[in-house]
C-alpha cells in the first residue's frame, strides 16, 4: 500500500459548493467593538483617512450603524467581490484583511441587513444589499438603485470632508430592545467600549494623525446627529519614563536565518492611566506580547505559551513590529481576536537574546528583571485608603479607574448619583439612607449643554463623588458634618449661578 500514489486512487474531480446554511456561523465570536473595527479595517486597506461610526436611533432605540469613510471607494465589480463570501485576492502583509468574509461575518453578527453604497474617483454611484436570509438560500445579492441613495451617501461623504468613500449600513440590528433608561446605558457603555478598542488598536494611526475615527449618534425622529465625538489614541507604551535605564532593550530571535526584534519593555511602577489599564481594566491582564501589522496592534498582551502569565511580570510588555517575518510563523483568527504562534516561533522567543557589546542577556533575564522591579516597589507602597463604590450616574470609564486602583468598601452598598429637583441656593443634597448624591435639576443643561443622558457632566459628577463618598461611612452624620454639607452645597450653587452668567453674557 505504501507504493501506491495518492493520485492513483482518484476517480474524478468534483466542485463542491458550499451550503448557503453557512452564513449562519458568520461572525459569532465578534463583539460589536471587534465587528466595527474590522469594517474599519476595510476603509484602512481602501486608504481612507477619515471614518465615522454612527448609530442611528428612534425615538432613544438604537436600530441601524453606518461606517463612513472617505477611502478610494469601488466600482461595480469591485461592489460585487466586496460583497462575496469568502473572495480571494492576492493580500501583502500590509493589508489588514485576509479571509474575504471580514465585511459580511462582521455586519451579519449584529444585523439580518447588509448595505453598501460606494463612490470611486469615476464619480458613479453603487450600491448592493445583503440580507442574511437571501444568502442563507442562494447567496443572492440585490444591486441597488443608485438613484435611491445617492444623495443619502453624498451627505454621509460631506460630514467627513471626501469626495470619494463607501458607506456600511446595518440594518435590522440585533441591538437590545429595552427601557428607555437601559437603552441609553447600553448605547453610553457600548460607546464607551469602542472609545477604549478604536483608541487602542489604532492608536499608532490616530496619534500620527493617519487615521481619525468620530463617534457619532444620529435621531432619526429629529433627523439631526449629536455632537461627533473623536476617537483618542490610547498607547500601551505611551509613558515617558521607564523602570530600568537600559529599557526597552531589544531581543533577538532566531528562526533558521531569519531574525526578529524583539522590543522589551519594563513599564514604570507607578502607572495607571488609560495607557496601563487598557480597557479600564488590571494593567497586569495585559502583560505580554503586543503584535502589530501596519501599526494596527492586533494583539494586546499574552504570553503566547512561550511563558505564563504571572502577577510580578504585571510591568513587562514586548513588541513585535515586523509582521512581515512572522507572517507564516503565526495564525490569526478572522475576528483578528486571537493569534497562535508556532512551536518553533515560541521556542525562538524563549531563546531569543539581547548582545551588548559581547555581553549578553536573555529573555529569562528580562523576565526576572521585571519582576524585580514589581517585587522591590511592593516593598515601599502604602495601601490606598478604601473608597465607596460608585454606581449609576456616574461614568462607565470613571466607574473602571476607580474599580482598578482603589479598594472598595463594598460592605456598604454603592452610591449613585441623580439629577433631581432642589431649592436655587442648593447644588446637592445627600441622601444617606438611599446612598444617593442628589444634584440640582435646574443646573443639568448648564452643566452638560443640553447633551444629557444616564452618564452626562462625568466631570462634575466625579468630583461630587470624590467629595462626598466619605461621607458615606458611619451609621450618623454629626452636627459638624452637616454644617460642612450645607456650605459646601451653597458654595457650590454660588458658583454654578456665576458660571451660568458667564456663559450669557461672556466674561465680564
Amino acid at each position: 500500500m505504501s507504493s501506491i500514489r495518492v493520485e492513483d486512487d482518484v476517480l474524478e474531480r468534483k466542485i463542491l459548493e458550499p451550503d448557503p446554511g453557512l452564513v449562519k456561523s458568520l461572525g459569532t465570536h465578534h463583539t460589536i467593538e471587534s465587528a466595527i473595527a474590522d469594517l474599519i479595517d476595510n476603509s484602512i486597506d481602501a486608504s481612507a483617512t477619515r471614518v465615522l461610526v454612527r448609530f442611528d436611533t428612534d425615538h432613544g432605540q438604537p436600530i441601524g450603524l453606518r461606517i463612513v469613510d472617505d477611502g478610494r471607494g469601488m466600482d461595480g465589480p469591485q461592489a460585487d467581490e466586496a460583497m462575496r463570501l469568502g473572495r480571494q485576492r492576492e493580500y501583502s502583509n500590509q493589508d489588514q484583511g485576509h479571509f474575504g468574509i471580514g465585511l459580511k461575518a462582521a455586519s451579519f453578527s449584529h444585523a439580518d441587513t447588509l448595505t453598501l453604497a460606494t463612490r470611486p474617483a469615476s464619480g458613479k454611484t453603487h450600491c448592493r444589499r445583503l440580507r442574511r436570509n437571501d444568502v442563507q438560500r442562494d447567496y443572492g445579492c440585490d444591486v441597488i438603485d443608485p438613484a435611491t441613495v445617492r444623495d443619502g451617501l453624498q451627505a454621509m461623504l460631506e460630514r467627513i470632508g471626501g469626495t470619494t468613500g463607501t458607506v456600511v449600513h446595518w440594518a435590522d440590528t440585533r441591538f437590545p430592545q429595552t427601557s428607555h433608561a437601559g437603552l441609553t446605558h447600553w448605547l453610553e457603555e457600548t460607546k464607551t467600549r469602542l472609545r477604549l478598542h478604536l483608541g487602542l488598536i489604532y492608536h499608532r494611526l490616530l496619534d500620527s494623525r493617519r487615521l481619525r475615527i468620530d463617534l457619532d449618534v444620529f435621531d432619526i425622529a429629529q433627523g439631526r446627529a449629536g455632537i461627533p465625538e473623536p476617537i483618542t489614541p490610547i498607547d500601551p507604551f505611551g509613558h515617558r519614563a521607564t523602570a530600568i535605564d537600559s529599557y526597552p532593550r531589544t531581543l533577538t530571535a532566531t528562526i533558521g536565518r531569519r531574525s526578529v526584534d524583539l522590543t522589551c519593555h519594563i513599564l514604570p511602577t507607578k502607572l495607571s492611566g488609560p495607557e496601563f489599564r487598557l480597557y479600564g481594566r488590571d494593567g497586569a491582564e495585559f502583560q505580554g506580547f503586543y503584535l502589530y501589522r501596519s501599526d494596527r496592534l492586533l494583539q494586546a498582551g499574552g504570553w503566547n505559551h512561550v511563558t505564563a502569565s504571572h502577577k510580578d511580570r504585571a510591568l513587562a510588555r514586548v513588541v513585535i513590529d515586523d509582521f512581515g517575518a512572522v507572517a507564516d510563523l503565526i495564525r490569526l483568527n478572522p475576528e483578528k481576536s486571537g493569534v497562535l504562534f508556532t512551536h518553533e516561533f515560541q521556542t525562538a522567543i524563549a531563546h531569543a537574546v539581547h548582545d551588548h557589546r559581547g555581553v549578553q542577556s536573555t529573555f529569562t533575564d528580562y523576565l526576572t528583571h521585571a519582576e524585580s522591579v514589581l517585587t522591590e516597589s511592593r516593598r515601599r507602597q502604602h495601601r490606598r485608603r478604601p473608597m465607596a463604590e460608585p454606581s449609576k450616574g456616574l461614568h462607565e470609564e470613571v466607574r473602571r479607574v476607580i474599580r482598578a486602583e482603589v479598594p472598595l468598601r463594598v460592605e456598604e452598598g454603592p452610591v449613585e448619583i441623580r439629577w433631581n429637583s432642589m431649592a436655587p441656593e442648593k447644588f446637592f443634597e445627600l441622601d444617606r439612607a438611599a446612598r444617593v448624591i442628589n444634584l440640582n435639576k435646574q443646573y443639568r443643561t448648564a452643566l452638560t449643554g443640553g447633551n444629557t443622558g444616564l452618564s452626562d457632566a462625568p466631570l462634575v459628577k466625579t468630583l461630587m463623588f470624590l467629595l462626598t463618598e466619605d461621607l458615606f461611612k458611619g451609621s450618623v452624620w454629626g452636627p459638624r458634618d452637616k454644617d460642612l454639607l450645607e456650605v459646601w452645597s451653597a458654595i457650590l450653587a454660588a458658583a454654578i449661578r456665576a458660571e451660568s452668567r458667564y456663559r450669557d453674557n461672556g466674561s465680564r
